[in-house]
């Protein structure tokens, strides 16, 4: 962290939908009016990181065979080896998200000097400060603790910088310091955002919708049940649609251009995925293969027999936040609230766009019969079938029960044990040795 920065601004071409987030750099300025602060801040959500991919190794959603090209650079992943992986093993993100915080921190700190209309300054500012929050609740996840409100004011958290000084020492914050400005992050933005939806092809950008989206989910790792149902429902007043798969199986849910899409930033896989990695036995079993329509949505059987995800690198499949989210927050915080009605109501709502008629009528007659203790295991299985491959599944292992998970790799059996210290990732040694305070 405490390095020479060199600030480059770049005045960035935008693509039509057809190529979607195809920018690219055309020149540099000094950056003075709202436009030329717009053109840096799509520098920074142009930087991609891998954290969603990686994470997705390290669940339960995939299956490895030692002889596929590449391997090498994901099977330590696979396997939880933290300890001694192989130099070829690639590395959980760290410096390419501090990248991105510094170019949010620049726009933020220029407010006072950024010349432009109002309305265009306070909506760039909005999304500075989400996306800021972004890359927070990113770090967070992926080098801490989950959110326990009883320890959160001690646990170790990650660096936090809002500005940049050389001089400065960055020590790491508590979990409860980096969830305290990730949420002050979203209620700035949410004040300062004027456009409710960014138009197809730019919702890679944040809109009120995508911040109102984001606090859900904040809440819902926190456990703040009825604040999450708050936040959703508020999200769920400006786009409330689902993508129907018995109409339309052509668009993903997850896809930019999906009915549902509300924030489509983050890539969630990869060409090396489909080419080394299967889908796991663990996760095709838990899909009614007849009868839900996501089964031959998201998947694919090769000529072995093997299944593979749909999903790839193509840009249409970036995703951050999607309307199906919400109703699964709500039906979450609804069964940890012992509403049990409402929480079925949601899975009931989602299911009608998912399953073929004759599935629905069993799965209603299924949901009906749980009780409150079943419905919220109902709704993580739901969880695991809808946010298959999009990076969700190692997070919500995280949060909830941090179970135990054994994997069988080249002759081997691996566990990672219930509540293990594996479920929190180390962080990588290039950051040990720039920043001794980790």
């Amino acid at each position: 962290m405490k390095k020479i920065i060199y600030i480059l601004i770049v005045t960035l071409s935008f693509s039509a939908c057809d190529d979607y987030l195809d920018i690219e750099p055309v020149g540099q300025v000094i950056p003075t009016t709202v436009e030329d602060y717009k053109s840096f801040l799509t520098a920074a959500y142009a930087i991609t990181k891998e954290s969603k991919i990686l994470t997705t190794y390290r669940s339960d959603e995939l299956s490895l065979s030692p002889s596929s090209v590449g391997i090498e650079q994901y099977e330590d992943l696979y396997i939880w080896n933290d300890l001694n992986p192989s130099p070829l093993s690639r590395a959980y993100p760290y410096a390419s998200i501090y990248n991105i915080i510094f170019y949010t921190n620049h726009v933020i700190n220029s407010a006072g000097a950024m010349e432009g209309e109002t309305l265009e300054k306070e909506q760039l500012l909005g999304e500075a400060h989400a996306l800021r929050a972004l890359q927070y609740f990113d770090l967070i996840n992926l080098y801490a603790k989950p959110y326990n409100k009883a320890t959160a004011n001690t646990d170790a958290g990650v660096p936090i910088t809002t500005e940049y000084d050389s001089d400065k020492d960055y020590v790491v914050g508590t979990v409860q310091d980096v969830y305290d400005l990730i949420l002050s992050d979203l209620n700035e933005a949410d004040v300062l955002m004027h456009t409710n939806q960014q138009a197809l092809g730019y919702n890679y950008r944040f809109s009120a919708v995508a911040v109102k989206a984001f606090k859900a989910r904040v809440y819902l790792y926190q456990n703040e049940w009825e604040k999450a149902i708050t936040s959703s429902t508020e999200a769920l007043a400006i786009k409330n649609s689902l993508q129907n798969l018995n109409g339309d199986q052509s668009i993903m849910p997850s896809e930019y251009n999906s009915v549902e899409s509300i924030l489509a930033l983050e890539t969630v896989a990869s060409f090396d995925m489909t080419a080394n990695a299967s889908i796991s036995d663990d996760l095709l079993a838990i899909y009614n293969q007849t009868d839900d329509l996501r089964f031959e949505t998201y998947f694919y059987e090769d000529s072995d027999g093997t299944y593979h995800s749909s999903k790839n690198a193509d840009s249409n499949f970036k995703v951050s936040f999607r309307t199906a989210e919400l109703y699964l927050t709500l039906a979450e915080s609804y069964a940890h609230l012992n509403a049990t009605n409402e929480a079925k109501e949601k899975l009931i709502e989602l299911a009608t766009n998912r399953y073929t008629p004759e599935g629905l009528d069993v799965y209603k007659t299924k949901i009906e019969a749980l009780d409150a203790e079943a419905i919220l295991t109902e709704v993580l299985a739901e969880r695991q079938r809808e946010f298959a491959i999009e990076g969700h599944r190692w997070n919500d292992l995280r949060r909830t029960t941090q179970p135990l998970l054994i994997k069988n790799y080249n002759g081997e059996t691996y566990q990672l044990n219930q509540n293990d210290e594996r479920y929190v990732i180390p962080f990588p040694n290039d950051a040990v040795i720039n920043n001794p305070n980790l």
